[in-house]
């Protein structure tokens, strides 16, 4: 099958940048997904900085770490579920998009274990609903559930920091790609 296009769409097509037939269209769709990306983990990031500090001080009681472990697995489980949604509209930038995954995974894990450490089950108790906190992290000293909380949100800090250098990639190559400047740090390979 043959396709004729004219001299001018084809000028077009051969100008598009990453995929964009319009700077301004390429400014709006990756700066919004970006700007949510960026607003989702430095909103983790200040979560994991309380909680650690938190830990730090060692004034947490069993009922606090465990109410901490069940809301942080509250935010990593939306997370989780808005950054797959954003990454699949990552089109151009494989290496931004690659980090994205390997983050989500990084959260899966952490959510998986915070859930063995704790869940909340309802129940009824005196003729009235309430929830029940459970899990392994009952069974555990302040100092050992402590620890155990410290190195999953550990686990966490070098795709903490690798998303904070990429950011920063991110930020220069859209600022290249929307001047029409040459982007030497693009890899299109898909």
């Amino acid at each position: 099958m043959k396709i004729k296009i004219k001299e001018s769409q084809l000028n077009n097509l051969l100008n598009e940048v990453g995929g964009y037939d319009n700077t301004d269209i390429m400014g709006l769709h990756g700066g919004s997904i970006h700007g949510e990306i960026t607003r989702i983990v430095s909103q983790t990031v200040q979560f994991v900085k309380q909680f650690t500090e938190n830990l730090a001080e060692g004034s947490l009681s069993k009922d606090q770490l465990m109410a901490g472990i069940v809301n942080f697995s509250e935010k990593i489980q939306s997370d989780i579920q808005r950054l797959g949604e954003l990454s699949q509209e990552i089109y151009i930038d494989n290496d931004f998009k690659s980090l994205m995954i390997s983050y989500i995974r990084a959260l899966q894990k952490v959510l998986k274990y915070f859930k063995l450490l704790s869940n909340i089950t309802p129940g009824i108790m005196g003729g009235e609903p309430e929830m029940f906190i459970g899990g392994l992290g009952m069974d555990m000293s302040n100092s050992e559930l402590s620890l155990e909380i410290a190195k999953k949100l550990a686990s966490l800090g070098e795709y903490i920091e690798s998303l904070g250098e990429m950011f920063q990639r991110i930020v220069n190559r859209f600022g290249r790609r929307i001047s029409g400047g040459d982007d030497t740090d693009l890899d299109i390979n898909m």
